[in-house]
């Protein structure tokens, strides 16, 4: 069962308590359907990996792997460009305009609902070079609340973090200051 606070699930919490989250693949895939669900008002919103049977499938299988039944080695696996939106904590966190980094997935953010997202104040921040796919979403009015569908932990060390961790501890210790 999802944690709770005040008999909130996390995510939901984080959010409307301006609390920093940092949703890694599955993480951003999680963040997107409370979105969905609690801001959108997109009821029983869904990935389509949990519940076929959605009405709303926000996160989905990646087109290319439409009818694929032997999964064996046919995720999205290895390294590919993202395009990153100017003035989001993606930004900040890399100062550079399109980064590289690692996947590991089949399900993407369904692009049929990019318009109600960003209508509610959620930022598509991320994007692959040609802005089909979605690579990372964030509520830029909150502390640090950001959810990527790669992997940063693959390029983060203990004697050189990756940026992200560092915008997520900074977003943290603020948010410590705040109280």
């Amino acid at each position: 069962s999802a944690i709770k606070i005040d008999g909130k699930k996390l995510y939901e919490y984080a959010r409307e308590n301006n609390l920093p989250l940092f949703g890694i693949c599955l993480g951003m895939q999680i963040i997107t359907i409370e979105f969905a669900r609690n801001v959108c008002g997109l009821q029983n919103a869904n990935s389509s990996e949990f519940d076929i049977n959605s009405p709303h499938k926000v996160i989905d299988l990646m087109e290319t792997q439409q009818g694929i039944t032997t999964k064996g080695g046919t995720m999205r696996l290895g390294a590919y460009p993202c395009k990153i939106a100017k003035g989001t904590e993606l930004k900040k966190a890399y100062k550079q305009d399109l980064i590289s980094e690692r996947h590991r997935h089949r399900y993407e953010f369904n692009n049929t609902y990019r318009e109600i997202f960003t209508q509610n104040g959620m930022t598509i921040c991320g994007t692959s070079p040609d802005d089909n796919l979605v690579e990372a979403v964030e509520i830029t009015k909150n502390a640090f609340y950001v959810g990527v569908q790669f992997h940063p932990e693959f390029l983060s060390r203990p004697n050189k973090p990756h940026p992200l961790f560092v915008e997520f501890v900074k977003g943290a210790e603020n948010e410590k200051l705040r109280s």
